[in-house]
């Protein structure tokens, strides 16, 4: 289920997604382990985690002209026993770390493009041989150089692993064609080149090496990144979190973390054809921050375009956020910073 929520799916590769600028005002409630003030051991009780209302007359940047807004408003009962349920899930899998380094947006696989149908599914579906003579096993080390302008060494994958990772496993179980005929469901590389290329990073471009590669019948090279896992981070899947409920109708997923500064998130609400009335929430924990939007019953019979909208809000939290995961209410994954809605 996508960030929609109970409302609507959606394929993240082919989908078209618009960014309406908004700041949001918000009031954060706690559910859980969180209490309001003045309950039993926080100051005048314990693990209070309170916020106060964002609003351009209380410090917050202005809006500008003519931008919408998506109200910040305090969670429902429905929304926080969700934020609960979902809380509980997170717990048992246990809490996502933060990455601390650039997390890679390209795909491991650069310049794919092919001449027809029956090369790509080949290409996709992992058959994909190498010709005689091409160092399958040649590995060694390069340098990855950083958006910051800094530079460091890497270890480097072999060929052959760099391009079954870009093809998620395929290489080594290649899947069933699919009613393209053996004879032509079969790429071959012809030449393996070390070389570099940018990527995209949450950080910026970064230079990397990469295995080119030439493979017959296709005007041009593709490319594989060479280098080895834990260099980069791979965002979080999309997919809810296995397990998890489906959320109850209407309620809308935050598809991205925008920024972060202190205490004050920005975030983006998952929007489409049936927004009146869209608001956000924010269920602030001692171990996590909780997202999402609600938006009222339609009227019956009422039909949806399959439009989406990543609608920003900004909330301001009890105390800076720290390390503690921001946990999107629908799937149950965590957002990161800099990582955009698809």
């Amino acid at each position: 289920m996508g960030p929609l929520g109970a409302r609507a799916g959606t394929t993240g590769r082919t989908r078209r997604w618009a960014v309406t600028l908004a700041l949001g005002a918000g009031l954060l409630a706690g559910c859980g382990s969180a209490v309001a003030p003045g309950g039993p051991g926080g100051p005048g009780g314990s693990d209070a985690v309170t916020s106060v209302p964002v609003r351009d007359g209380l410090g917050t940047a202005s809006a500008p002209p003519g931008t919408a807004f998506v109200p910040v408003r305090p969670p429902s009962a429905e929304f926080a026993d969700r934020a609960r349920v979902v809380a509980e899930a997170v717990r048992r899998a246990g809490l996502p770390v933060p990455p601390t380094g650039p997390v890679l947006l390209s795909s491991w696989a650069l310049d794919e493009g092919f001449e027809t149908s029956e090369q790509k599914i080949a290409w996709m579906y992992g058959h994909v041989t190498f010709a005689p003579g091409v160092d399958r096993a040649a590995s060694g080390s390069g340098t990855v150089r950083l958006p910051d302008g800094g530079s460091r060494p890497v270890d480097l994958v072999a060929v052959r692993p760099a391009l079954d990772r870009a093809l998620d496993g395929a290489l080594a179980g290649p899947k069933p064609c699919d009613g393209v005929p053996a004879a032509s469901c079969r790429l071959v590389v012809s030449r393996a080149v070390l070389a570099e290329a940018k990527v995209r990073t949450t950080q910026g471009d970064a230079t990397v090496p990469v295995w080119r590669l030439t493979i017959q019948g296709l005007p041009h090279t593709i490319s594989v990144i060479a280098v080895a896992d834990g260099v980069f981070t791979r965002p979080q899947p999309l997919d809810p979190l296995p397990g998890l409920p489906n959320p109850p109708d209407g309620v809308r997923g935050m598809d991205s973390l925008r920024r972060v500064d202190g205490a004050t998130i920005e975030v983006g609400i998952a929007g489409g054809g049936c927004d009146e009335g869209l608001v956000a929430h924010v269920v602030e924990l001692d171990d996590m921050v909780l997202v999402g939007g609600t938006t009222p019953p339609l009227p019956k019979g009422t039909a949806c375009t399959a439009d989406y909208a990543s609608l920003p809000a900004r909330v301001q939290l009890a105390k800076p956020l720290g390390s503690r995961p921001v946990i999107d209410v629908v799937s149950g994954r965590p957002r990161v910073a800099g990582v955009p809605a698809f």
